[in-house]
């Protein structure tokens, strides 16, 4: 039991967090990492249980193992993935209309038309990087259409997402907070601009409530949080997706003779790939956990990644791929009050990429080896990873 440790995973050391994860809850589910002094909960049970009581894990102190993490204030632009209930409650109520399902159904034109450019100047290719043709920059421009984005400034989403990630695991960089800065100057500037020229989107519609009801911080930190949450996490589902279709070829056989299985296949691709791994929160109460005492205003790191492979909770083949595998429920959005609001969105993006790339080049196969992962100890996505369109 002494033996098992939790070591942060960053860049190449996300290849493979997996066997860690399998002896953490085996032997060590409340594990305390004496280098950051925090507490790593790595079970299915113990993360879900904990994601769902913000009255005892508390989210008001950043989400970061960072003991400093004051930088995260930012008053009434505080984003909602920082706020505990009842202002949580009371921001999520007023945004929610903006990402139901039948709002993210509405994107599907435009992100059929999207996909359907990349997919034709893959195919004019032998091989590529998928991340960059494709799996990067779809979530980036989901996200700008949202927000009433100009396509000109799309790429900016990337830069800022990547720095304030990795700045935020960073103690003495500032990275991270100027990339907060240059965004909410951004954001702005864009307020008042569809302040007197509206149009149909999230930032027009929420000007319309008033700023009573949603003040311009408010939406300042909507903004901060689709653009943080929304890029790169969607791009790890897609590109570990590819993996292990790569890697299992009977699981790609199925799906291809029936694409009806789509919508149970990216439950299960979520729940393998897990790309937010771990998020952490602050305890508010004294609480024990498995016999193991963990006092008040300890960090507590959250592990999804290893809760979503927990074979008490997914049976004994959780390691693997299974697309007819029933999921009842998974932490690949979170779970609770801070259930991720773009997950009908993610999901529907996800579909029609995999759908496409299946349909197009149903032999593909990418090269994990040759892939390089992001730097960043929460998000597991790959920034490069070669594909053959003909296998």
């Amino acid at each position: 039991m002494g033996k098992s440790t939790y070591v942060p995973r960053s860049g190449e050391s996300w290849r493979d967090p997996y066997p860690m994860y399998s002896d953490l809850r085996d032997n060590s589910p409340v594990h305390f990492v004496e280098e950051g002094s925090y507490w790593f909960l790595s079970r299915f049970e113990d993360v879900f249980n904990a994601a769902r009581s913000p009255n005892i894990f508390s989210s008001r102190h950043g989400l970061t193992i960072d003991q400093n993490s004051n930088y995260l204030e930012m008053g009434d632009a505080t984003p909602i993935v920082f706020l505990d209930p009842p202002e949580h409650t009371q921001f999520r109520r007023l945004i929610s209309k903006g990402f139901t399902p039948r709002k993210a159904e509405d994107m599907r034109g435009d992100i059929n038309s999207f996909v359907e450019t990349a997919i034709n100047k893959i195919k004019e290719l032998d091989n590529c990087d998928i991340i960059s043709e494709l799996f990067k920059p779809l979530p980036s421009f989901v996200v700008s259409k949202y927000l009433g984005v100009p396509s000109s400034d799309r790429v900016i989403f990337d830069t800022w997402t990547e720095r304030i990630v990795s700045g935020a695991i960073q103690n003495e960089d500032s990275e991270g907070l100027d990339a907060i800065i240059e965004l909410t100057s951004y954001f702005t500037e864009l307020i008042e601009w569809r302040k007197k020229t509206p149009e149909d989107d999230l930032i027009s519609e929420l000007l319309e409530m008033g700023e009573e009801k949603v003040s311009i911080m408010w939406i300042l930190g909507l903004a901060f949080t689709m653009i943080t949450g929304g890029n790169d996490t969607t791009t790890g589902l897609l590109g570990g997706s590819t993996v292990l279709l790569t890697d299992n070829p009977d699981q790609r056989k199925l799906l291809l003779e029936d694409f009806q299985l789509l919508p149970g296949t990216i439950e299960e691709l979520l729940r393998m790939t897990s790309p937010v791994q771990g998020l952490s929160r602050v305890l508010l109460e004294d609480f024990e956990l498995h016999n193991q005492k963990i006092p008040s205003g300890s960090r507590v790191l959250l592990g999804y990644g290893s809760g979503n492979r927990d074979e008490k909770e997914f049976g004994e083949d959780a390691e693997k791929l299974n697309i007819l595998r029933k999921v009842k429920r998974t932490l690949g959005f979170g779970s609770g009050a801070h259930l991720c609001l773009g997950a009908s969105v993610a999901r529907l993006q996800s579909s029609i990429a995999l759908e496409a790339i299946l349909r197009n080049f149903p032999n593909f196969h990418v090269d994990e080896s040759s892939s390089t992962y992001a730097t960043g100890n929460y998000v597991r996505r790959h920034t490069h990873l070669p594909f053959y369109s003909r296998g």
